[in-house]
């Protein structure tokens, strides 16, 4: 049964500090038994954390956090994989563009997928989302109490399948305020401490399991948002 789980971390595949393995080392030993590891951009961490996470007995949803953007405002995109689509060529040759910022190339090979916006620069909220579900990925909101005001209500329009209610260094009054809106407007709600390094200096982020899902939230999670639980 699991109790704890932390579903947005970053290793060193991008700008965390940790390999895949020593996160999974330190989820064991901060008894955290499922985690997901959503790296910007890239899924390069996934196999590795998925090796370690059998080794170690912790339990690993693969992911991702894609960067788009609403009104000239980040708005980050979780992508919660239901399946190994997320290994396909296709898939791969995108998150490399993206990180190139070849934002034409990429239109040119996302017109066969999906309805574009065919704006210039980096890919929209919507054209996020349904990159990602074209992959395999259920989609979540990440850190909606750091999209301003102007735009927060917007954004809570596009179809996303839940929302990050629980972040780090979030009171608990707002955390349950997303909570109210995932459950009532989309399927389930995550939470992650959005965790980089222990020394991190970062107000945003925190240590890893500092904000969690426990047991019936887990539960709630997996079955609808139809994630892949690998351990």
């Amino acid at each position: 049964m699991l109790s704890k789980g932390d579903f947005h971390i970053h290793s060193n595949a991008s700008d965390g500090k940790y390999s895949p393995t020593e996160i999974v080392v330190l989820s064991k030993i901060n008894i955290i038994d499922v985690i997901s590891i959503t790296d910007h951009n890239t899924t390069d961490g996934i196999t590795e954390a998925i090796e370690a996470g059998r080794n170690y007995g912790v339990s690993v949803v693969p992911a991702i956090e894609l960067s788009t953007k609403f009104n000239n405002e980040s708005v980050h995109l979780l992508g919660y994989f239901k399946n190994c689509f997320y290994q396909v060529d296709t898939f791969q040759e995108i998150l490399k563009l993206i990180k190139s910022h070849k934002y034409k190339e990429i239109r040119k090979i996302l017109e066969n997928y999906i309805n574009l916006e065919h704006k210039e620069g980096k890919l929209s909220v919507i054209e996020g989302i349904n990159l990602l579900k074209c992959f395999g990925a259920s989609v979540v909101l990440a850190h909606p109490m750091h999209i301003s005001n102007k735009n927060i209500h917007q954004v809570l329009s596009f179809p996303f399948d839940g929302i990050e209610a629980k972040y780090s260094n979030t009171d608990f009054k707002t955390s349950l305020y997303f909570m109210h809106i995932a459950l009532s407007k989309f399927s389930f709600y995550t939470a992650g401490s959005d965790f980089h390094s222990i020394n991190n200096k970062n107000s945003k982020h925190s240590f890893l399991g500092t904000v969690y899902l426990n047991n019936s939230e887990i539960e709630h999670f997996l079955k609808n948002s139809g994630a892949m639980l690998l351990n």
